[in-house]
């Protein structure tokens, strides 16, 4: 294992305005320098100064490096949302792919590192629990979008470092993308009934813990690939009645149904869960349990 990386680095964060970029910003260890970047439809109340970037825009990538003169680039910056990629998938592959590499072009050209956050998408669910090794085999477009850019990275000259959270839940910033936690807190908090698949098996992810696990990745300069989950493998259901159960919500309006309940839904796959013996080892984070990880995002709630 190789020692810790002297600090003072400077970190280049993009798509702060997300609920990992959040959890990034909240986590950020003593002695590195971060500067961030968002794009968001919605001005945000970051208190430190920050650059408005397009990953399509070459021009803004140009100045937003030009500004940071980073060590280490931390590209979260995507589109999130599984079906909106499905059904825009011109503007999907430009922002997930060639977005990726426009970064990665310039982190060329500064001699930066790249964490590239990735995805659990890249697996069809067929044979859990995903070592890192493991053959991709998508089964949607944003898994594809997730693969294509993976591989750019590994076939050019970038030194990089391949993230691959799952299912991650958080407080999330106004105006932004939710999760299934603050779906659920949201629905069953205004007496809605809620309806959750029972066959799709997953193993949460508290954003907190994914941010603890790519500090670690750069205060230990490691490359590669990373599974960084949960410590419960359980399905939609069951997470959702946990959630219920910590922040005292009314069990009986979890509604139990089949994934073939939302035909218009994009297709996800059954079960992605990680193997996350890489990151306990080499990063030395522990994955929280659902409890835990819920219990700590409730305490948190203002």
């Amino acid at each position: 294992m190789t020692g810790l990386v002297k600090m003072g680095k400077r970190i280049l964060i993009t798509g702060t305005a997300g609920l990992l970029g959040k959890a990034l910003l909240e986590t950020i260890p003593q002695g590195i320098e971060v500067f961030r970047t968002y794009f968001s439809t919605v001005p945000l109340p970051l208190p430190e100064a920050y650059r408005l970037m397009d990953v399509r825009d070459g021009a803004q990538i140009a100045q937003a490096f030009a500004w940071a003169a980073p060590d280490v680039v931390i590209h979260a910056a995507a589109l999130g949302s599984v079906d909106y990629c499905e059904h825009h998938r011109q503007e999907a592959w430009e922002v997930n792919v060639e977005g990726t590499q426009n970064v990665g072009l310039m982190c060329q050209q500064y001699r930066t590192k790249m964490i590239y956050i990735s995805s659990n998408a890249v697996f069809d669910g067929e044979n859990p629990f995903y070592a890192e090794e493991a053959p991709t085999n998508p089964v949607n477009s944003y898994g594809q979008l997730k693969v294509e850019a993976e591989r750019w990275l590994r076939t050019n000259e970038v030194e990089h470092a391949i993230v691959r959270p799952i299912l991650m839940y958080g407080w999330h910033n106004p105006g932004e993308r939710g999760n299934w936690v603050t779906t659920w807190i949201r629905e069953m908090g205004q007496g809605k009934s809620v309806k959750v698949v029972d066959d799709v098996y997953s193993k949460p992810l508290f954003a907190k813990s994914c941010a603890e696990a790519i500090w670690a990745v750069i205060l230990r300069d490691r490359s590669g690939t990373y599974h960084v989950a949960g410590a419960n493998c359980l399905t939609l259901y069951d997470f959702a009645l946990k959630t219920a159960k910590v922040f005292g919500l009314d069990e009986t309006l979890i509604k139990p149904v089949a994934s073939s309940f939302f035909p218009r839904m994009t297709t996800r796959p059954r079960d992605t869960s990680f193997d996350t013996t890489k990151m306990e080892c080499e990063l030395g984070v522990k994955p929280l349990t659902v409890l835990e990880g819920l219990t700590r995002m409730r305490d948190e709630r203002c």
